[in-house]
């Protein structure tokens, strides 16, 4: 063990829990603004460029055969 009294030990450790709470709380909420915030594409031109002619699911896709 190293040579710190107990109670700077515990007081480490509760330093490091509140760092990597403050970290992990930071991350969480700079994904979640990432989120919020990211655009969609837009339907409008989808629909426009997209394809002329309507195809059946069964066609594009092959199922088990």
């Amino acid at each position: 063990m190293s040579n710190q009294p107990r109670g700077a030990s515990r007081l480490s450790a509760v330093l490091i829990a509140l760092a990597s709470l403050v970290a992990g709380g930071a991350i969480a909420a700079a994904a979640v603004n990432q989120v919020v915030t990211s655009s969609a594409p837009n339907d409008s031109s989808a629909v426009q460029t997209g394809p002329k002619e309507l195809v059946e699911p069964s066609e594009l896709i092959n199922y088990g055969g």
